[in-house]
């Protein structure tokens, strides 16, 4: 194994360079004020005022050595909204805190390094697709949840999802008309803007629009809505390198569950990352080396006063849609946060908190995917009772019970079609190669089948899967098999599947045009 750096770097252009370049500097534009508004939300006030630096520092750091060492061409990371509940509940725990989080971040940093050297990053493949959308819903659900507080300026507390509704209405007087206006100028520009042109940064037209607003309101108004300034205080650019002169306080017993539950979030959601880059660009990735790069990123951060990080699609994604070329884009990218850490703290002040949650509103909604969750919850009801179990056991309790009672049900679920197993036969003639299966297709074998397609598809322009005998097919392979032909058309070659039963014809036409 070895860096995806050092393999782009083989023949790589000097007209590539540029393209890096500018490619960095719109990622870091996009990466500055998210960065600012996953590090408030991640950070209670109460244990520290410096969640705006804990999360800049997270997308200087961790960008710039998941770039350096994953196994991504494309791969840019940083804070990432996935994590802000649990990193939220993480920190307000006194046996936790700030340096037993920072523990937590090394000792998933460990893990995600062996489990890469052990070449584990397979097995990550075979996480039921189910799963990842109720649990990635329930988050955005719980994310979506905490930022109504800062839209509407009320007074509330609660940290978990149930407890914040309950102090919202309990505190509905407290609501700030000013603040919310404000608010909702932000929302509106990171939702209408993309869809009128997805290069210009939404988030960062948000914030200088808002700003001048809140200076309007609060200097001829008395407005008095909060800023970064109003709540803060100074705010002063820098590192804060762990300090472990109390570390004789830390109950390590605490730091297990979230440095396992780190390490995995960190796990899924950049090998889910890497595939939706591959899956844009044409290209391949090598998973063990990503979650080496990743388990490197997290030691750093957490050592330098950073969040534990992982790979984001949403700034992969803007890499990739400015021309990034190679892993320099990352690297740019965090030298250019850095640059604008340093050189804009004075300004910052003045930044209204509401504008923040408005960026995280979007986020949420899309991280959620409800329209994908809604269609999903009506395939099956085997799958759609995976489905809302994750979910809902995420958003009432957290990620962990979320994860642990998906996994319980979908095992349960699928005893019959674990004990019948998937059989492939491939036949080959003039006209076509044709691959039979037969047994049932589940997210244990979903994996084994689309590397089999792979294999077959590199002989021949044309591939037939003969579902004839199969007697069932769930979400997971559903969605390895969308996978395999995306791939497939991108290549030129055609892959077509022949000799559906009634049943299996129903979930596939249900299931593929929503992928």
């Amino acid at each position: 194994m070895k860096p995806e750096l050092i393999n782009s770097l083989k023949g790589y252009k000097k007209a590539y360079l540029l393209n890096d370049l500018l490619a960095g500097l719109m990622v870091a534009i996009i990466a500055l004020p998210l960065s600012i508004a996953l590090g408030i939300q991640s950070v209670p006030d109460t244990v520290s005022s410096n969640g705006i630096q804990f999360g800049i520092i997270t997308a200087i750091v961790a960008g710039f050595f998941i770039s350096a060492l994953g196994g991504s061409r494309f791969q840019i990371g940083g804070p990432t909204a996935a994590f802000v509940v649990i990193l939220y509940s993480y920190i307000a725990n006194p046996d936790i805190g700030i340096l037993g989080l920072a523990i937590a971040g090394i000792m998933a940093g460990v893990i995600l390094i062996l489990m890469g050297f052990l070449r584990a990053g397979s097995v990550m493949r075979y996480f039921p697709f189910p799963i990842t959308i109720g649990f990635t819903t329930g988050i955005g659900v719980t994310l979506l949840i905490g930022q109504i507080k800062d839209l509407c300026g009320f007074d509330s507390t609660g940290t978990e999802a149930i407890e914040k509704i309950i102090s919202y209405v309990e505190n509905i007087k407290t609501f700030h008309l000013s603040t919310f206006i404000v608010g909702l100028l932000g929302l509106a520009c990171v939702i209408i803007i993309p869809k009128i042109n997805k290069k210009i940064p939404s988030a960062f037209v948000a914030l200088i629009l808002c700003t001048i607003l809140s200076l309007l309101l609060n200097n001829f108004a008395d407005a008095q809505i909060d800023t970064i300034g109003s709540k803060y205080g100074e705010i002063k650019a820098g590192f804060f390198p762990i300090d472990l002169s109390s570390i004789g306080n830390v109950k390590f017993s605490a730091l297990i569950v979230p440095a396992v539950v780190i390490a995995f979030l960190c796990a899924i959601e950049s090998l889910l990352s890497a595939t939706v880059a591959s899956g844009m660009t044409n290209t391949s990735f090598n998973t063990n080396q990503e979650l080496v790069g990743q388990g490197v990123a997290n030691i750093f951060s957490s050592l330098l006063g950073g969040l534990p990080a992982t790979g984001a699609i949403a700034r992969t994604a803007a890499g990739i849609e400015n021309g990034a070329k190679s892993p320099l884009t990352g690297i740019f990218h965090s030298i250019f946060v850095l640059i604008m850490y340093f050189a804009l703290m004075d300004v910052m002040k003045y930044i209204p908190l509401c504008v923040f949650s408005a960026i995280l509103i979007s986020v949420a909604i899309n991280m959620s995917r409800f329209k994908l969750f809604a269609k999903l919850s009506k395939f099956g009801v085997r799958d759609s009772i995976i489905l809302i179990i994750t979910c809902a056991l995420t958003i009432i309790f957290d990620l962990t019970y979320g994860v642990i009672g998906g996994v319980v049900v979908t095992f349960i679920a699928n005893i019959k079609s674990i004990k019948s197993g998937l059989k492939m036969e491939t036949t080959d003639t003039d006209e076509a190669k044709t691959l039979k299966l037969s047994g049932s297709a589940c997210f244990l074998n979903a994996s084994k089948l689309t590397d089999h397609i792979a294999s077959e598809l590199e002989g021949t322009d044309k591939l037939l899967i003969d579902m004839s005998e199969l007697c069932n097919i769930d979400e997971t392979a559903l969605e390895k098999l969308a996978g395999a032909k995306k791939r497939a058309r991108a290549q030129g070659k055609e892959l077509e599947l022949v000799g559906e039963s009634e049943k299996i014809t129903a979930r596939i036409s249900k299931f593929l045009p929503i992928l």
